[in-house]
C-alpha cells in the first residue's frame, strides 16, 4: 500500500503466507482529490511540481470518468515500487535519476465522484483491478481536465470479499494472539480464494500434486489461470493447466 494510504491489508499467517500472491485482484478504494497543483509523488507528501489556476466543477468531474472506466493504460508513479533494471523506481526518484516507467493494462470496473469536501478538493470511490495505482490516476485525471492535481487521502476499503467490516486492528490482533483468541476471527485460505476457479481431484491425482509432479489433466472445461485445486477431503493448493497438464503452482501442507 501506499505511504498514506489506510484500510484494508491481507495478511498470511503460516502456510497461508503461500496465498498472499493470489488474494483478489479485485479492490475498492475511496480517496480524494485536489486540484490545482501537481506533486513529485502524486500525493500530499511530496514536493509541489507546478501550480494551475483551473479548479473543475463537479459537473466537469464526473462527465470525464466515463473515460477512466473499462481496460485502461496507466503509467505508474515515479515514486512507486516498480523496478527499473533491478532497481525501485522510488529509490532512483529520491536519487534524482531520470528514468522512464512503462504503460501497464488495469481495469477500472466503477469510478464515481462522490462530493466536494473544500474548494479544490473532491472525494471519489473506485473499484479496480489489482496494480491500479490511485495517485496515477489522481494525476491522469486532472490532465484530462485541464488542471493538475494529486491524491490528499487514501483508504482501501475491500479487498475481494473482505470489507471494512471485517477489518481488525493491529494492535487487537496482537492482543488477540497473545490470549489465543484470534482465530475465529481469521478468513480461511479458502474463503479468500473463492474467486478462483476450483477444480477437485481424486485420490490418486491429488497425491501427484502433493508431491509437485505435473500430470495429464483431461477435462473438457476452459480454466483460466491459476486455479485452486481441492482432493476429495481438503484444499491442496494452487494449479494451472497447460495443454491438458495440471501443473502445482503453489502446495499447501495443511
Amino acid at each position: 500500500m501506499d505511504p498514506i494510504a489506510s484500510g484494508i491489508l491481507g495478511i498470511g499467517i503460516g502456510e497461508a503466507t503461500k496465498s498472499i500472491p493470489f488474494f483478489s485482484k479485485r479492490k475498492e478504494y475511496k480517496f480524494e482529490i485536489t486540484f490545482g497543483k501537481s506533486k513529485d509523488t502524486d500525493d500530499i507528501s511530496g514536493k509541489t511540481t507546478k501550480t494551475s489556476e483551473i479548479i473543475p466543477t463537479i459537473e466537469q468531474i464526473s462527465n470525464c470518468l466515463n473515460e477512466f472506466i473499462g481496460s485502461i493504460s496507466q503509467v505508474p508513479p515515479n515514486y512507486s515500487a516498480v523496478k527499473v533494471n533491478g532497481r525501485r523506481a522510488y529509490k532512483l526518484a529520491r536519487n534524482d535519476i531520470n528514468f522512464e516507467l512503462k504503460e501497464k493494462k488495469i481495469e477500472i470496473y466503477n469510478l464515481q465522484c462522490t462530493g466536494q469536501v473544500s474548494p479544490y478538493t473532491f472525494s471519489f470511490i473506485a473499484d479496480c483491478s489489482s496494480g491500479t495505482y490511485i495517485r496515477s490516476l489522481a494525476r491522469d485525471i486532472g490532465i484530462k481536465l485541464n488542471t493538475l492535481g494529486y491524491i490528499s487521502y487514501l483508504r482501501r476499503t475491500k479487498l475481494g470479499k473482505i470489507t471494512e467490516k471485517d477489518i481488525i486492528l493491529v494492535d487487537k490482533f496482537s492482543e488477540l494472539v497473545h490470549i489465543g483468541d484470534h482465530f475465529e476471527l481469521m478468513h480461511s485460505i479458502q474463503d479468500v480464494l473463492d474467486d478462483i476457479q476450483a477444480v477437485r481431484l481424486d485420490k490418486e491425482f491429488s497425491q501427484k500434486f502433493q508431491n509437485g509432479l505435473t500430470f495429464d489433466y483431461c477435462n473438457k472445461k476452459v480454466f483460466l489461470k491459476p486455479i485452486v485445486i481441492f482432493s476429495e477431503t481438503k484444499f491442496l493448493g494452487i494449479g494451472e493447466i497447460n495443454k491438458g497438464n495440471l501443473q502445482p503452482v503453489r502446495v499447501f501442507n495443511l
